[in-house]
């Protein structure tokens, strides 16, 4: 997983901050029908996380397993799993939902330290690790409130 911060220019046009890069190398959980959680982002107090989305660039997928139809994702914290963005699939076999944006929850300002987290969800009897292909990306707006 890469996080990146966004140029000024970008920033500017779209309001997002950072970009993070998953690719199903990323998913290492080998235990059936368990989630993983990545940490995307350390977040300070005074920060706030205004908002979110996510990008499938290419639908997650194991090539050799057209059964394997689910795998979800979530973002938030550890106060709320979901707080940025609520429950997307990702997987090539099932309904997968190419883009999806911040819930009604955002903006959320943070008076501790913290991280954003996705959380990858698989099905029963399947393990994230088996996944050989796909690339998501999770874009994040975060200003410091200190720094005004």
């Amino acid at each position: 997983m890469k996080v990146y911060e966004l140029p000024a220019e970008t920033k500017a046009a779209t309001g997002y901050t950072h970009k993070a890069v998953i690719t199903h190398s990323d998913l290492t959980e080998a235990t059936a029908n368990t989630a993983q959680t990545i940490e995307l982002l350390d977040v300070a107090a005074g920060d706030v996380v205004h908002t979110a989305a996510v990008k499938v660039v290419t639908a997650l997928a194991d090539l050799s397993d057209t059964a394997f139809n689910t795998t979800t994702l979530i973002v938030g914290d550890d106060g709320s799993t979901n707080r940025f963005v609520t429950s997307q699939e990702l997987n090539v076999n099932g309904s997968e939902v190419l883009y999806k944006a911040a819930t009604n929850t955002a903006p959320h300002a943070y008076t501790a330290a913290n991280t954003v987290d996705a959380v990858f969800g698989s099905m029963a009897a399947k393990s994230l690790s088996d996944i050989d292909a796909g690339e998501v990306h999770i874009y994040l707006g975060v200003n410091k409130l200190t720094a005004l």
